[in-house]
């Protein structure tokens, strides 16, 4: 039989045989909770991503809700990078904020009121409600049979119905430009 020594509070001591049955529930006790720990967190399943591809010049469009808002993202021509963005809308309800437009990045917090309109909170939105119309160099996405965003690929430019004005979060539609 072995002796085994350990430290406790600076004092050696023998330390207690463990038995075959011990050391078999302790792995597998220690083994579970491992397995919780490094468990991937489980994604919102409601949450919206969609991708558009254009049957003429194969450019991709993606959808994606984040945390605060929906965003459509048109990728470079050989798809390794995102080409330019474009505001869709929020997904929570506008709060009164003091944030300085410098202040924070876009995707860090909801939508400052400032920025608002009656189209920028689409409440309830799910994917069938969106759908997407390529035309040469536009893109246009729509909310239930309303346009609510044209992405211009050649200017790389983006006017969204949910920005009362031009700002951080990209151009206000103007009323002329499509409806």
């Amino acid at each position: 039989m072995n002796i085994e020594l350990e430290n406790i509070d600076n004092e050696m001591r023998i330390k207690p045989p463990v038995s075959p049955m011990k050391t078999l529930i302790l792995s597998i006790i220690n083994g579970f909770f491992a397995r919780e720990e490094n468990e991937p967190q489980k994604l919102n399943t409601n949450s919206i991503f969609l991708k558009d591809t254009d049957s003429n010049t194969k450019r991709i469009l993606i959808i994606e809700e984040d945390e605060y808002n929906i965003w459509v993202y048109v990728l470079s021509i050989d798809k390794k990078e995102i080409d330019f963005e474009g505001f869709l809308c929020t997904v929570v309800s506008p709060i009164k904020s003091d944030i300085a437009n410098r202040d924070i990045h876009k995707k860090e917090a909801p939508m400052p009121i400032k920025y608002t309109n009656k189209y920028s909170w689409v409440k309830n939105l799910k994917k069938e409600h969106i759908k997407v119309d390529w035309q040469d160099n536009i893109v246009n996405v729509w909310i239930k049979d309303k346009l609510y965003l044209i992405m211009n690929t050649d200017t790389k430019t983006s006017y969204s119905k949910g920005l009362s004005s031009d700002c951080r979060y990209g151009k206000k539609m103007i009323k002329d430009l499509k409806e």
